[in-house]
């Protein structure tokens, strides 16, 4: 099995400090697992390196689409076997960093595949249709798919239909298994809230407004990128419904639950994960790193 570094945590934990350290160290490269790093053009609100740092190491699974575009679990999945792979016959260690556990949960081999993420418009679409006429579109989408769902449950056939459009059934998916050190960034929830608030006020310095703008531009809360926290709190604020500091007080708070969440998750969903405390982080992955490569 391909051994694998995965570096998991909560926002603004320092996850993509921590494998810049662990790739330079033991010659690897970074595999983002960000679901918003993915698109271009969003680079503050995303946190995403700087070039500068993608010239220390190569950064792989960063600006691959559009912000318009939607992106599965299972296309990135697919995308992040290849990519590891290649980095794997290269001699080079794939360090993984994980902003969407989600992501890395399926990564794992530890989530379905047929599993995608609900797109709201598009399920209030489905709703408003027929049973009759939501079988026909899941019968012409996906015949075998349509054969093992209850066509008497319209939440069924919703969810058959979104599969079909847009994810993998899990029995179509040869996928490689990966020999994974998993370690998550743990902090103080009184520091990890104060990076989080610091960070926030930082994107909004260094010109996130402009990013806001632009996503707004082409489709604002329609669009996948546009739902993404640090964003959606600065509609509001362009079209003159509250002040920015209001915008700004929102996405400190968003952040700071979603941070809440990413911790649940990790702590429940991702079996072996080794918890490193923040202040210490790099050096004790390196020793986890060593001994696990011996």
């Amino acid at each position: 099995m391909t051994k694998i570094v995965v570096i998991a945590g909560p926002t603004a934990s320092g996850k993509s400090d921590l494998a810049i350290s662990v790739a330079q160290r033991f010659n690897g490269e970074i595999v983002s697992a960000d679901a918003m790093q993915i698109y271009r053009g969003l680079d503050i609100g995303t946190a995403k390196v700087t070039k500068a740092e993608r010239e220390l190491v190569p950064h792989h699974l960063i600006d691959i689409v559009d912000m318009t575009d939607k992106f599965s679990v299972a296309e990135f999945v697919t995308r992040a076997d290849q990519v590891i792979n290649d980095i794997a016959k290269r001699g080079k260690l794939p360090v993984i960093a994980g902003g969407t556990g989600f992501y890395v949960k399926a990564l794992l081999g530890q989530q379905p595949l047929d599993f995608v993420a609900s797109d709201e418009a598009e399920v209030a679409l489905l709703k408003q249709k027929s049973l009759p006429a939501l079988v026909t579109m899941l019968k012409a989408a996906d015949a075998i798919l349509a054969s093992r769902v209850d066509l008497n449950n319209k939440q069924r056939v919703i969810r058959a239909i979104q599969i079909a459009s847009h994810g993998k059934r899990q029995e179509d998916i040869s996928r490689p298994t990966y020999d994974a050190l998993i370690v998550g960034i743990d902090w103080p929830r009184e520091i990890l809230y104060e990076r989080i608030n610091r960070r926030a006020q930082k994107m909004l310095d260094d010109g996130l407004l402009s990013e806001v703008e632009h996503i707004m531009s082409v489709g604002g809360e329609s669009i996948q990128a546009g739902k993404a926290i640090g964003y959606k709190e600065f509609f509001p604020y362009i079209r003159g419904e509250v002040t920015r500091e209001q915008a700004l007080l929102a996405v400190q708070q968003d952040s700071r639950r979603y941070a809440k969440r990413q911790l649940t998750y990790l702590r429940h969903q991702i079996p072996g994960l080794i918890w490193l405390h923040g202040t210490d982080a790099a050096t004790k992955l390196t020793s986890e790193v060593k001994a696990w490569l011996d």
